[in-house]
Parts: structure tokens; C-alpha cells; sequence
């Protein structure tokens, strides 16, 4: 079995670089492209609510001059704000969540050898 995650809809980081985003497709065509992998699952792991939670904060953190605010702000507004994304376990269930989803996955098993 493979879990195979990938961010979506985030921001732009540098850790070191940042070259891609993979939708749900993109996987399926990877998975496909080694021959040997069958999808089990697919979809989001984080929602709406995150994704726009995630935006949110960092966009307040462009604001902030100094590193040390940036790193407060993140820490005090994640914590107090972290509750709500809760509302995506409604969300989760859509089939428009991939919409504004976060970090989409596939579950892949390798296929059995045939006989």
C-alpha cells in the first residue's frame, strides 16, 4: 500500500523551493505511469475551510514587518482559529470540495501478479 499526499492550494514556500501543484488527476496519471499501481481511495485530505484559513493567515502575516510578529501572529491566530476547521468534515463529503481543497491524496495498492 501506498498513501501518496500532496499540497494543492497553498501558499508559495520556499522549503527549498516550491515547483508544482498535483491535482487528483495528475496523480492518477503518475499512479498509471508505473504500470504496477491500482488507485484503492481518492480525495482530500484537508477542505475549504482550511484552505481558506491557511490563506487568511498568511496574508495578515504580509503585513506584519518583522519576523518575530509573523511567527506570534501565526502561532496566536492558528490556535485560536484552528476550531473552525472542523466545518470541513461537511464540506469533505461534496464532490465540489476539490474545489478549494488543500492537499489531495490517493491510497494505491500494487497489483497482484497474474497467473
Amino acid at each position: 500500500m501506498l498513501i501518496w499526499s500532496t499540497p494543492f492550494c497553498h501558499p508559495f514556500h520556499e522549503y527549498p523551493r516550491d515547483y508544482r501543484r498535483f491535482t487528483l488527476d495528475g496523480l492518477k496519471l503518475l499512479a498509471a505511469g508505473t504500470g504496477g499501481l491500482n488507485v484503492v481511495s481518492e480525495g482530500w485530505r484537508t477542505g475549504p475551510t482550511a484552505t481558506m484559513l491557511v490563506f487568511g493567515l498568511e496574508y495578515v502575516k504580509l503585513w506584519l514587518p518583522w519576523r518575530a510578529w509573523r511567527i506570534g501572529i501565526h502561532v496566536a491566530l492558528g490556535w485560536l482559529l484552528f476550531p473552525l476547521r472542523y466545518l470541513d468534515l461537511l464540506f469533505l463529503r461534496s464532490p465540489q470540495a476539490g474545489r478549494l481543497g488543500n492537499h489531495c491524496f490517493l491510497w494505491l495498492r500494487k497489483r497482484a501478479k497474474e497467473a
